[in-house]
């Protein structure tokens, strides 16, 4: 075909056509997206927008269009000027590239208006899907997703805009085939995007009608996806076509033409550019011989069957042996649960057959999740553990039940606060039990399905009244083991009452501390137990040392001791000055017992009695010397008194010099100072030499 005014003049007009049925459903499905019940249908908004972005490329093919019909008028204007020899005139001889204004102006739509609509249009793409992707990702939650009360409406609107979108795209697609129309290509595009996305919302709208409603909430994170896609392959075709050699004259194709939706429009062209990449490659007619021909001629029909085929598949489901199975037709739950093997059902959507991995081992946690291992670092519960934790009320310790209260003790009342980890250990027993706890969807927020969380607050709650009961020692301390097997009786007893389906492997405490905050606190109470213990050991270490001093062991001193205790009971607590003869025979004992011990007590008993017997004995060494001193005396008194009194005079002078002089008036004493042994004193007598 012609590359003249006509052929573009139509060109134009098919993409002001095209622009009028993109507008128009894009606004329908906008429209219905916000009068949707029961909450709109941010889907249908979203594809409203995507459909509507697409009035752009419409848009700039009518302009380009339009601008190609303009140039070639103005060039069949100069080839009449040029025909008639007016251009030989001084007026037209020079300059006459001035007078192609239009091509100047195409030439600046190919290069700065058509790549700016691109990237346009791809950051439209871009932003709307990643919006949608972030906003409709909530969806996916089944207590989010509200399947459509408009049902006929959405589902006939999609319909049109499908059968429409498609055999508008198939028209444009085939006069794209044309040279002069290659541009109407990215029209086609456009046209068959809307028509899919209508589709797909349709057959995901009956899904949801008779089947699950997967596929609807899904296409809320898909065709987002798939926005992205688009915008991304539209960037990607602007780079490569600002680098691609080009013939002189030729414009460069515009990157919103995008070839995956081209494909779509028209898969015939892409087969015959395969087709030819394979002559290329094999160096003959591939694409000529009978078997090309014929697979051609039947590949529609194939690819239905195959399609057929692919689809009947879903009637044969295949529970693994480690899983249990439910079969679920139309959405209710039929039969019991189904052990591992092969199962026939109707095809996909209208039966399928839901499996669980029943035999691994699942953990619930009831206190907090388990603590974050970072690195070598070690975990105290005086620091972060990185995860939330849970905090139970138990009761205080026995040193803090009472309380001084104005001089009057009373019992006080309160609680204590202890965070702990009880990890539960559960497998499951029956699957079809274990689904009608609750609604197996995830939750985002407990990063587990409902069913575990119903568990959960089973299980929390055992483990909270049981708690209540405890003090903090018996948690911290040596309790922890009676506590884990009474709480997993409780928790077997109670999910048995509820009949769950699940058998529990492990229930135990497996972390438990007070809170961060209480750390200096708790540690000053530990320290000061500590230093009570430490001075009790010290006074029993200085007991013991002293017993061991005085009584030489403290076996013997507890005999000892127990030894006096009963003298006591016996004398009324009088020991010394008892009478009695059992009191005087448990005195005896009691000092053997000491003599035999070998301490200090039995060193100062024998001390004791070696003094007692000296003064026994030195007394009555006195009293016999008296009996002799008196019978002398009785014999002679004058003999014995001369005699005692010079003893008493020699005893009394025996450390003292004796000088004898005569009684007259002259007396002369001589000194003979050289005796050092005088000590100064001359009466005295000398000192001997080893004093």
């Amino acid at each position: 075909m012609k590359h003249d005014y006509q052929s573009y003049k139509r060109a134009a007009s098919v993409s002001l056509l095209g622009l009028g049925l993109q507008l128009a459903m894009g606004l329908t499905l906008l429209i219905y997206s916000f009068v949707a019940k029961p909450q709109g249908d941010l889907l249908c908004r979203a594809g409203g927008v995507f459909v509507l972005l697409g009035c752009m490329v419409w848009l700039v093919l009518a302009i380009v269009f339009d601008q190609h019909r303009r140039e070639r008028i103005e060039q069949m204007e100069l080839e009449a000027i040029g025909a008639s020899g007016v251009r030989d005139s001084s007026a037209f001889s020079e300059g006459s590239d001035d007078l192609r204004v239009a091509h100047k102006r195409l030439v600046w739509m190919h290069k700065y208006l058509v790549p700016a609509f691109s990237l346009l249009y791809a950051l439209g793409l871009g932003a709307l899907g990643a919006f949608t992707f972030f906003v409709g990702k909530v969806f996916l939650r089944f207590d989010a997703f509200q399947s459509t009360q408009t049902f006929g409406y959405v589902v006939s609107i999609s319909l049109a805009i499908a059968f429409i979108g498609f055999v508008f795209a198939r028209y444009v697609a085939g006069m794209a085939k044309q040279p002069v129309w290659a541009y109407l290509r990215a029209g086609a595009g456009v046209a068959v995007g809307a028509a899919i996305f209508a589709l797909t919302v349709a057959i995901a709208q009956l899904v949801d009608k008779f089947g699950p409603s997967e596929p609807v909430q899904y296409l809320h994170v898909i065709w987002p996806a798939i926005m992205v896609i688009l915008a991304v392959e539209v960037v990607l075709s602007f780079l490569m076509g600002m680098y691609s050699p080009r013939k002189p004259g030729e414009f460069p194709r515009p990157a919103l033409d995008s070839k995956i939706l081209s494909f779509a429009a028209a898969p015939d062209r892409i087969a015959a550019s395969i087709g030819e990449a394979l002559n290329y490659q094999f160096g003959f007619d591939v694409t000529g011989n009978w078997f090309y021909q014929l697979i051609t001629r039947s590949a529609i029909g194939l690819a239905l069957v195959g399609v057929v085929v692919v689809w009947l598949l879903s009637c044969i489901a295949i529970v693994q042996p480690n899983e249990q199975g439910l079969r679920v037709r139309m959405g209710k739950k039929m039969g019991t649960a189904l052990p591992p093997g092969a199962y026939a059902k109707l095809p996909w959507p209208l039966e399928t057959i839901e499996t669980f991995q029943s035999t691994a081992a699942r953990r619930i946690n009831l206190g907090g999740d388990e603590p974050k291992m970072t690195g070598n670092k070690g975990i105290f519960w005086t620091n972060d553990h990185g995860v939330p934790e849970t905090y139970f009320a138990v009761r205080p310790a026995e040193d803090d039940l009472k309380v001084k209260v104005q001089d009057e003790s009373v019992h006080g009342s309160g609680f204590a606060l202890a965070s702990v980890e009880i990890p539960v250990y559960y497998t499951i027993t029956d699957y079809e039990k274990f689904d009608a706890l609750a609604t197996p969807v995830p939750m985002e927020e407990a990063k587990t399905d409902q069913r575990e969380e119903f568990l959960r607050s089973l299980g929390r709650r055992e483990a909270f009244t049981l708690l209540a009961t405890k003090t903090i020692d018996e948690v911290l301390g040596s309790g922890r083991e009676e506590i884990s097997r009474v709480l997993r009786q409780r928790i077997e007893k109670v999910f048995k009452e509820k009949d769950a389906g699940v058998q529990i492997l492990f229930v135990g405490i497996e972390g438990v501390h007070p809170p961060r905050e209480a750390s200096a606190a708790f540690e000053d109470i530990v320290r000061a137990h500590q230093r009570r213990a430490g001075n009790r050991e010290s006074a029993q270490k200085d007991a013991n040392a002293s017993l061991i001093q005085v009584a030489g062991s403290v076996t013997i001193a507890d005999q000892i001791v127990k030894a006096i205790d009963d003298l006591q009971k016996s004398t009324d607590g009088k020991i010394d000055g008892a009478s009695s003869p059992e009191a005087k025979v448990k005195q005896r004992q009691i000092e053997e017992l000491l003599v035999n011990a070998g301490g200090s007590a039995a060193e100062a008993i024998t001390k004791a009695r070696a003094e007692r017997w000296a003064k026994h004995m030195g007394a009555r060494a006195q009293a016999e010397a008296y009996v002799g001193q008196y019978a002398g005396y009785k014999a002679a008194p004058e003999v014995y008194l001369a005699r005692t009194y010079f003893d008493t005079l020699a005893e009394a002078l025996k450390d003292a010099r004796i000088y004898v002089i005569s009684d007259g008036p002259h007396v002369h004493i001589q000194t003979n100072l050289e005796d050092v042994n005088t000590g100064g004193n001359m009466l005295l007598a000398p000192k001997k030499k080893d004093e």
